[in-house]
Formats: structure tokens, C-alpha cells, sequence
């Protein structure tokens, strides 16, 4: 079973199709959608390796096509009922193939590439609320908004600590980020939100860069962090 290597990308899951279905009303459509939506998740490692290293395409594509089948089997019914759900198809398609774009030219790893996939998985959040509410609220958008710009930081933090942990001028960018982050409460009229961010700042401003730091030790810190910003969002959000 081909399953993603990256915590981060399971946090991303499930933590904005969960704030988006508890905050519009959990129901039974949203578990039924929850697995397909798993498995179209599920559907992006083979398919990226494909693209990354296309002499994996006959060992990954069966594993591309297993995880469709179950995927269509559980999302197709619940497009039948809330079909506005196809525009989530035509967006996460077009950020496809933002991602599949900068793997050809070799910058995976590219912040704007961080965003396209951020956003594909917020978009679950989005999902959630229009399973939840029937239409594509306000309360939705802002969600979209929150998730995407808290990953972004997560983003920042843990690539200042790996990959530009010497660089001087990501790290300050990365401060310069966090520090706007606790604007967004303020500029959304939801101050209370900006608890839920207080965490990440912190983190950000008073982590050391000047020795490594296992990626084991990031990765618990980013799941404990991910799950303090989704009690504190589900609180203030109701």
C-alpha cells in the first residue's frame, strides 16, 4: 500500500475537513464523503511519484487506479446530491497541475508549491461546510482563509529549521510572516481567532536555528501545534 511519507500532509487532511464539518453540523454525508475525499488523498503520492519519476509509472499507476475506483465509489453520490461540489473538482485539478508543474522544473519545494497544496486539501474545508449548509457560505471562505494561512506558517517554520536553517534572510521572512499572521483575526472581525495562531508565533520567534533539530522532534511539534490551533478554532469558531 503506497501511502504519503510527510506527517504534515496528514495533518493538512484532516484538520480542515473536520473544522469544516463540525462548525457546518456533522451528518452522515460528511463521513461518507470523508472516505472518498481519504482516498483522493490517498490518489496524489502515486501519482506525484509518477510525475517525479516517471520509471515508477508501472509500479505506482495500479496504485493510482485502486485508490480512484474507491474514491469515485464514495464521492460520486454525494456530488449527485450537492452538485455545486464539481467546482471543487475543476480548482483542485487546476492545482494539480500547479504541483505537477513545479516538479518538471525541479522546485518541489517551492513555497508557492506549498500554497497549491495547501489549498487543495483546505478546499476539503470547504467541502465539509457546503455538505454541511448546502451552499458555499462566508463562514466557509474564512475558514479557507484560516487553515490555509496557518500551513503557510507551518510551512515557514519548518523550513527555516531544515532546509534554510543557515539562511539568515528565510528566517527573517518567516518572522515577518508570523507577525502579520496575528493581523488576520483583526482584519476577518474575529479577534478571539488570535489565540489560535499565539502558538505558532511563539514557535517561530523563539526556536533556536543555530542547531539542527530532528525532523521526528518537528513533526510531534507541528501535530501537537496543529491540534491546539484546531481545539482553539472549534471553540471560537462555533
Amino acid at each position: 500500500m503506497v501511502l504519503p511519507k510527510e506527517h504534515g500532509t496528514w495533518m493538512m487532511f484532516f484538520l480542515p475537513y473536520l473544522l469544516g464539518m463540525f462548525l457546518s453540523g456533522a451528518n452522515w454525508l460528511h463521513l461518507f464523503f470523508m472516505v472518498g475525499w481519504f482516498f483522493v488523498f490517498l490518489t496524489s503520492t502515486p501519482l506525484l511519484s509518477i510525475i517525479r519519476k516517471p520509471r515508477y509509472k508501472a509500479e505506482m499507476l495500479p496504485w493510482v487506479y485502486k485508490y480512484s475506483v474507491i474514491a469515485l465509489i464514495f464521492v460520486l453520490p454525494i456530488i449527485w446530491i450537492k452538485p455545486i461540489l464539481l467546482w471543487g473538482i475543476v480548482v483542485i485539478s487546476l492545482l494539480l497541475g500547479v504541483s505537477s508543474h513545479f516538479i518538471k522544473i525541479r522546485q518541489e519545494r517551492s513555497l508557492w508549491n506549498n500554497l497549491s497544496g495547501i489549498l487543495i486539501f483546505s478546499l476539503g474545508g470547504i467541502a465539509a461546510y457546503i455538505i454541511g449548509q448546502g451552499s458555499l457560505t462566508k463562514d466557509a471562505i474564512i475558514l479557507l482563509i484560516i487553515t490555509t494561512l496557518y500551513f503557510m506558517s507551518s510551512a515557514f517554520y519548518v523550513k527555516s529549521l531544515i532546509r534554510e536553517r543557515k539562511n539568515t534572510a528565510f528566517k527573517r521572512r518567516s518572522h515577518i510572516y508570523h507577525g502579520l499572521l496575528l493581523l488576520v483575526p483583526f482584519l476577518l472581525n474575529i479577534p478571539w481567532l488570535v489565540i489560535a495562531y499565539v502558538p505558532s508565533v511563539c514557535k517561530d520567534f523563539l526556536t533556536s536555528r543555530k542547531e539542527a533539530i530532528k525532523p521526528i522532534k518537528i513533526g510531534i511539534m507541528e501535530i501537537i501545534n496543529g491540534l491546539v490551533f484546531f481545539i482553539i478554532c472549534l471553540y471560537v469558531l462555533r
